[in-house]
């Protein structure tokens, strides 16, 4: 009978040892994703982070999270890129027409005669050695009405009709987008059509409530000059001031009314309720933002228009005025769609953060 083995024996070894004939074994595979899917080391990729030799990422692709300042503006150029001619041929379906528009009656109503006639009234009454006489001035006051008349016309057909029209038909496209949605101009401009009448009544209050305001600015200040004289200058710059700071106020709070008017079928005034509700509690970002913007488009616009008027500077004068006409509508064409991108995705950025909009977005897939 065999010995038992001493209690505190160290254990038989399971295997011969390496060394003996058989190879060390392998390490472990490490499983993940393939090469280039990796999320970046430093945590969560960019908005629209393309990976090396993956697919292109789109705007909306499902990735519904609120976006920081930069990450907005770099969505918004994104998309643009991504979508170019589409938006671009949304812009120039209405800014065409109205720069036509706005050639034909400044060549019928002799707008560049009326400037030089205004101008030469304006010398006429600056003669130290002559008071100005009431003709002069009754003339002075035609030639300005005239002119204001030409432009009043031109920008109620803007304010009423191309702005409503592209802000729409961009709306509508940038969100068929983001969501990943097929678009086409047609469907985008059939849908702006049938919203033009609320954007109409929307932009028809909010300059009733601007033109209010700058009225009653206009008359406290001429009644205060009566009044007081120059001592009433600090008084008047106070209330200038004040209503710039209304008036801002007004447009931040009423910014996204236009695509909330779109894109959930609101009528003028319930679309500005909207806009007033979903800015509350956010106005100094989204001021910031539409500040940016601003910047951006004119910055970009100014240099569009400053190299495409290089090509008239050798013309006489109407061939400058005809290159200076064309290339502010080329401007306009391609640089006005990045304030309608700008507002369209603000407006889903503030539903993801008040309204929890990605949430909702995450349970129709499920």
């Amino acid at each position: 009978m065999a010995d038992p083995p001493p209690e505190h024996a160290p254990p038989a070894p399971a295997g011969p040892p390496p060394g003996y004939g058989y190879p060390p074994l392998p390490p472990p595979p490490v499983w993940g994703p393939p090469p280039g899917w990796g999320q970046p080391a430093y945590g969560q990729p960019p908005y629209g982070w393309v990976p090396p030799g993956g697919p292109p990422a789109q705007v909306g692709s499902g990735r519904f999270r609120s976006l920081s300042v930069g990450e907005l503006l770099d969505a918004v150029f994104s998309l643009y890129r991504r979508n170019f001619m589409l938006i671009a041929a949304i812009s120039a379906i209405v800014q065409v027409p109205y720069s036509l528009l706005q050639y034909i009656v400044f060549e019928v109503a002799g707008y560049s005669a009326l400037q030089s006639r205004l101008q030469g009234a304006q010398q006429a009454l600056q003669n130290p050695n002559q008071p100005p006489t009431t003709e002069q001035i009754q003339n002075l006051l035609g030639i300005a009405g005239n002119i204001l008349v030409i432009a009043g016309i031109l920008a109620l057909v803007a304010v009423f009709i191309v702005q409503p029209l592209a802000t729409a038909a961009t709306a509508r496209a940038v969100s068929d987008r983001y969501l990943d949605r097929e678009t086409s101009i047609g469907s985008s401009y059939r849908a702006a059509l049938r919203r033009l009448l609320p954007l109409i009544v929307q932009s028809l209050i909010l300059t009733g409530v601007f033109l209010l305001i700058f009225g009653l600015a206009a008359l406290l200040v001429t009644v205060l000059g009566i009044a007081g004289g120059p001592s009433t200058i600090p008084v008047d710059v106070i209330v200038i001031l004040a209503v710039v700071v209304v008036a801002v106020l007004l447009y931040v709070r009423t910014s996204l009314a236009a695509p909330a008017i779109v894109l959930e079928q609101l009528s003028g005034w319930r679309g500005l309720r909207r806009s007033w509700s979903l800015v509350r509690g956010l106005f100094w970002r989204i001021f910031g933002i539409l500040l940016l913007v601003l910047i951006i488009r004119v910055i970009i616009g100014g240099i569009v228009g400053a190299l495409l008027g290089l090509a008239g500077s050798a013309l006489d004068t109407n061939g400058q005025l005809i290159v200076t006409d064309v290339a502010g509508t080329i401007a306009n064409v391609f640089v006005s769609p990045i304030a309608y991108i700008a507002v369209t995705l603000l407006y889903y950025d503030t539903r993801i953060r008040k309204e929890g909009f990605d949430i909702e977005m995450l349970a129709q897939t499920l």
